[in-house]
């Protein structure tokens, strides 16, 4: 029992001596100063009282200066910075420090005539002027010499006391040195400040971008940032990097960095809308299964696109603008597809991870009694084993493999989902099959209601009512077609008369030109282009005259915000608003066959050449020629990627979208209007009109093109003599 005790009282003892000693240790540590250091001093030369600025850190306690050796004053004192003046007397030799009981040799001071007393800006970037101050600058054998960290400016002006001078590019970060007259001083440093890259160079609020460069504060307070001038959050800074936040309200516009007052101008942030997920296929599928993303707004640069299935990062492989490719890992488990592009960031539609998908359809629309090929995986290769469903309503499936089924669009079809069952695994298809399909409304070979150029291509208009007017253009007036496809005269002459009368339906007479054009307002009003008038036409079929003296005109439209917008003859047009006030648009070179597309402060229109499309800035009076399209052929894509061949009509469905008759390919594109993008909604095979599913349907040469309030395409069959209708319900 006695020795445990001793042996448990020793063990304290040690415990207490170790921590005596740690303790001692602690407050030995905490007792110790750091060792002082100099890192810069300006200027190393002058007379007497130059005052002489020595930069470094540990500067504490008592602190006494001597140049070569004769006592100097020390004027102020903090701890990472010491003024200290050239005695009376003194000579040229080393600065020294005493701190307490630590001596530091500064370095070598001149005294001469030349000295540099400051220079401003101490910061900024290639091109920047700086004011070096201080004296002895003149000469009169030749010009002073300037450099920044050893590399020569350009000397903008020069006085003995003052040199201003150009910062050069790339010229780093170093002390300002003078030479004259074969006599050098060095002042103080010049930050050099410079943007490099900023990525991502798209996107909107709230993306993440990364600033890289150098000459920049290393404290997050120090660095001002602003998108076009609008301010951003810093979130991380250093001296060759910062990474900010993109601010709301974000436009297209350079990004810039402010340090100390000066600032540095980087590249241009385009802002972009957040990406838009339009199909995504398969929706489910085993491992190994290659997924595709259709929509817009993404980017090209495959790690600035960030995919999550059920929270899973799924990595892209490929991407465009409107397509980004992955192959599934398995293991997701089901759950959202979710897409960030640039930190903007979109949720998609559910994906199961199974073995049973579906990738696509073909064709995706159609009526009652279309086949219809599902490809996907996983497929019961018995027919019978495999339940398709459209929107509900079963289809017959004709065949089946494990990739494949052929099946017959059902009675009853409706827009909706298409669903496949196989060995009690359900999977849907990418997107819904489309009832679609066009019909004829009026007119077509050998019928007498209407009575339509063959080489001219009209012009449409459709009110709330889903009545449609067309223009007869040979015989200068307006029929009428009613839903259930009636036929009457709207307004203008019954025998085809020309004239310019106000008046009631038929007793309004109209003089239109080969080119006239049509469109309607919110209230169902119609505006018709006649010679150099724009004639108005109320629901009732009263024709007044809404402006004259216009000079010839053609074709027009209204923008989304009620504004109409006449096209000249070839060249020119007007903006009239609500109340006919006009203003001239100063546009060159349109085509007269086809309306102008107003949308969002832009005129599209048709070039003179007729196979693609110029945008015009209303705000800047900028024009952007081949907006979209390129040479004439038939190719989808983006931009100057499309190719077209003799547009003959266009319209804006006046929410972002613009639809094109492209007359020799006999088909119905569709432009989106953010992207640039064109795709085909219909390629007509030629002949007689014959109605039906789009794989069906046949057309001759395709005229004016117009769109309804619920989105239902109508255009004027030339060769045919009809207006015909796209439906896509």
């Amino acid at each position: 029992m006695k020795n445990y005790s001793i042996r448990f009282y020793s063990m304290v003892c040690c415990l207490m001596m170790v921590a005596l000693l740690s303790a001692c240790k602690k407050d030995k540590d905490k007792g110790v100063k750091p060792q002082p250091k100099v890192t810069e001093y300006y200027p190393n030369s002058g007379g007497e009282g130059t005052l002489v600025t020595v930069a470094g850190s540990g500067f504490s306690g008592s602190i006494s200066a001597t140049f070569a050796g004769t006592t100097a004053d020390v004027v102020s004192i903090t701890a990472t910075e010491m003024v200290v003046r050239a005695p009376k007397g003194g000579s040229t030799g080393d600065i020294a420090l005493k701190l307490d009981n630590a001596s530091l040799t500064v370095g070598k001071y001149t005294y001469q005539d030349l000295s540099i007393r400051k220079i401003s800006p101490t910061n900024g970037t290639a091109g920047a002027h700086v004011r070096v101050s201080g004296s002895g600058f003149s000469s009169a054998t030749g010009p002073a010499v300037v450099t920044i960290n050893g590399k020569t400016t350009q000397i903008v002006s020069a006085s003995d006391t003052l040199l201003v001078v150009e910062v050069p590019a790339n010229v780093g970060t170093g002390q300002v040195k003078v030479t004259v007259n074969g006599k050098n001083v060095t002042g103080q440093s010049f930050k050099y400040q410079v943007i490099n890259t900023i990525k991502p160079l798209t996107g909107g609020k709230g993306t993440i971008v990364r600033i890289n460069g150098s000459g920049f504060e290393n404290t997050i307070a120090g660095n001002s940032i602003d998108f076009n001038g609008k301010q951003a959050v810093v979130k991380e800074a250093d001296v060759d990097h910062i990474i900010v936040v993109a601010p709301d309200g974000v436009q297209t516009g350079p990004l810039s960095v402010t340090i100390s007052g000066q600032k540095i101008v980087g590249p241009v942030f385009t802002m972009v809308p957040p990406p838009v997920i339009q199909t995504v296929t398969p929706l489910s599928g085993p491992a190994k299964t290659v997924m595709t993303i259709a929509g817009t707004t993404f980017s090209t640069i495959l790690d600035e696109n960030k995919v999550t299935i059920n929270g899973i990062t799924i990595p892209v492989t490929a991407a465009t603008a409107t397509k980004l490719t992955l192959t599934i890992p398995g293991g997701t488990g089901n759950g959202k597809v979710v897409l960030s592009v640039n930190d903007q960031t979109v949720q998609g539609p559910d994906f199961k991870d199974q073995s049973v998908g579906i990738t696509s359809l073909s064709p995706e629309n159609g009526l009652a009694g279309t086949h219809v090929i599902i490809s996907g995986l996983g497929f019961n290769t018995t027919a019978s084993m495999n339940k398709v469903t459209f929107n509900g309503v079963a289809a017959t499936v004709v065949s089946a493999t494990a990739s494949s089924l052929e099946v017959i669009a059902p009675q009853g079809l409706s827009t909706g989902p298409v669903k496949v069952v196989t060995d009690g695994i359900e999977a849907l298809a990418p997107a819904d099959f489309k009832r679609a399909g066009v019909i004829t409304i009026a007119g077509g070979p050998g019928n007498t209601s209407l009575t339509l150029a063959t080489y001219r291509s009209g012009s449409l208009a459709v009110d709330s009512k889903g009545n449609v007017f067309v223009i007869e253009v040979e015989q200068s007036r307006i029929k009428k077609i009613a839903p259930n496809g009636t036929v009457t005269l709207f307004a203008g002459s019954p025998a085809g008369e020309r004239g310019y009368v106000d008046g009631l339906g038929d007793k309004a007479l109209f003089n239109l030109s080969t080119n006239p054009g049509m469109d309607i307002d919110e209230n169902d009003n119609l505006y018709v282009s006649d010679g150099t008038k724009v004639r108005k036409i109320t629901p009732q079929g009263m024709v007044s005259t809404f402006v004259s003296n216009l000079g010839t005109i053609n074709k027009l439209a209204f923008d989304e915000t009620g504004i109409l917008y006449v096209m000249g003859s070839f060249n020119g047009a007007w903006r009239i608003d609500k109340e006919g006030t006009r203003s001239a648009v100063s546009i060159i070179a349109s085509q007269d066959d086809s309306r102008p597309a107003p949308y969002n402060g832009h005129l599209y229109k048709v070039s003179n050449e007729g196979n693609y499309l110029d945008s015009y800035n209303l705000l800047t009076n900028n024009s952007l020629n081949r907006w979209v399209g390129s040479n004439y052929g038939f190719a989808d894509g983006i931009g100057t990627a499309a190719a077209f061949s003799a547009i003959n009509g266009l319209v804006s469905d006046r929410a972002g979208t613009i639809y094109v008759s492209d007359y020799i390919n006999k088909a119905i594109r569709k432009i989106n209007i953010a992207t640039r993008e064109v795709t085909t909604v219909l390629q007509f095979a030629a002949g007689t009109n014959v109605d039906g599913a789009f794989n069906e349907a046949k057309s001759g040469s395709l005229g004016d093109i117009t769109v309804d309030r619920q989105g239902n395409i109508y255009f004027i069959d030339m060769s045919n003599n009809a207006v015909r209708k796209i439906f896509l319900k």
